[in-house]
């Protein structure tokens, strides 16, 4: 009724399908237009295990309602326009911010990634609604992490600042549901 539809989230420990999903792409988008705009990022949370299609980790933005947004602070001195271009059939997103240009350049370094943790053991978990023999997998495993991109902000003035965007992301278990009276893999031995 909203136009939400079903897509994948993260519930708990768990990736599934949930109303809103897909969301977080909306608020990943406008934050990187905010970051490589030079704006002061003002609240952001990365998501709990490295989700790969947004890349190499560290510039993702996860949001959840009531408790985690995104936002960041227009410190131009001006107005601004921030609008979304979206292209259903290539099912792309794009956001401009428009405005008076501020005198800055932007840089940034790719991610320095620390304090790895490899991802738990798998997990399988009997379905009774699947049928004999069948293995399906329904999580993936993620290595856990921290990772820290230092961006630079170069003024026109001759001023620099840099900041930092940290994200620690969790490891992430793979899981696996297979039917009643399935003969597993040697790997599934501890579950």
């Amino acid at each position: 009724a909203n136009g939400f539809v079903d897509s994948l989230i993260i519930s708990g420990d768990r990736t599934e399908v949930g109303v809103g999903g897909g969301v977080c792409q909306v608020s990943t988008t406008v934050f990187r237009a905010a970051f490589w705009g030079g704006f002061p990022i003002v609240e952001r949370y990365p998501h709990g295990y490295v989700v790969g299609w947004y890349g190499d980790p560290g510039l993702d933005a996860s949001i959840f309602t009531p408790s985690a947004d995104f936002r960041f602070l227009n410190d131009t001195g001006h107005f601004i326009l921030v609008k979304p271009d979206v292209d259903s059939r290539k099912g792309r997103i794009t956001f401009h911010i428009y405005g008076t240009k501020p005198d800055r350049t932007i840089e940034a370094d790719k991610g320095v990634i620390t304090k790895r943790e490899p991802a738990p053991d798998p997990l399988y978990e009997e379905d009774d609604t699947l049928d004999p023999g069948v293995i399906k997998q329904v999580d993936w495993a993620k290595e856990g992490m921290d990772v820290t991109v230092t961006r630079t902000i170069r003024y026109d003035d001759g001023r620099v600042k840099r900041d930092q965007v940290v994200s620690h992301y969790r490891p992430w278990q793979a899981v696996y549901l297979y039917g009643p009276g399935t003969e597993l893999p040697p790997e599934a031995s501890g579950n």
